[in-house]
């Protein structure tokens, strides 16, 4: 008797898991990934957040997980159309967005990307120079329980997007943010009209006050930043953990 009630016990007190998919290439060097970890540990103890790269996905973690976080990459799905060996090397990726009907998901810039392709949409790539990180400002058209504010500063850093004017999005996403960029406008956050996906096509996870952004910005603009990036990723945990 008092084995069962040992065993029951530990059971009882078993960490949740969220799984996030690391969408980075093997030899590409980035610490958003160890900042998305740090971000959620120090915030949740109770969380056991699992990485796993985008090559080595199980299905088994829709069962075992509570929310999935896919995240950046430095690869490009507007590349899936001409490269379809590259389309290939993410097609268990796409499988498992398409499948997790019920489970919370958070997709992070390249994580968006993906989920439109998942979903019939459009990735395309703006024509402008190669940029580094930097800060925009952005408007809700609305807020939710991920982005409670009406107006934030993000962090972008890539050149895939995602048009406003795409129907296959627009069928299955509401539109909350979009932005204008070099004359290309963009969806900056959108979540699905009838599943717990949110995509967001900024940085949440952005790197730390030190970190060296393409042009100048004000330190409390950096750290507004990163703080508020560091609400919206434990503000999905909540969402998971609901």
């Amino acid at each position: 008797m008092k084995k069962i009630m040992s065993e029951e016990k530990v059971s009882n007190n078993k960490k949740k898991q969220i799984c996030l998919i690391d969408n980075y290439s093997s030899s590409f060097q980035t610490k958003r990934i160890e900042r998305i970890v740090n971000i959620i540990q120090e915030k949740n103890p109770n969380i056991e957040l699992k990485t796993v790269p985008y090559s080595q996905i199980d299905f088994k973690l829709l069962k075992t997980s509570i929310g999935l976080i896919l995240s950046g990459s430095n690869l490009n799905v507007s590349e899936f159309y001409n490269n379809k060996d590259l389309e290939k090397k993410f097609r268990s990726e796409l499988k498992l967005i398409q499948k997790a009907k019920q489970k919370p998901i958070l997709a992070i810039c390249y994580g968006l990307h993906l989920t439109a392709f998942a979903f019939k949409g459009k990735v395309q790539r703006m024509k402008i120079p190669s940029r580094d990180s930097r800060i925009i400002s952005i408007s809700l058209k609305k807020t939710d329980e991920l982005i409670p504010y009406s107006k934030i500063p993000v962090n972008i850093h890539h050149r895939d997007y995602i048009s406003p004017d795409d129907y296959s999005i627009q069928k299955n996403f509401d539109i909350i943010v979009t932005s204008e960029i070099n004359g290309f406008k963009a969806i900056q956050y959108m979540r699905h009209i009838k599943r717990p996906i949110f995509s967001v096509q900024f940085h949440p996870e952005t790197h730390n006050i030190n970190y060296n952004y393409s042009g100048n910005y004000d330190k409390k603009i950096i750290n507004k930043t990163m703080t508020i990036g560091e609400e919206i990723i434990n503000n999905f945990v909540l969402l998971c953990n609901q």
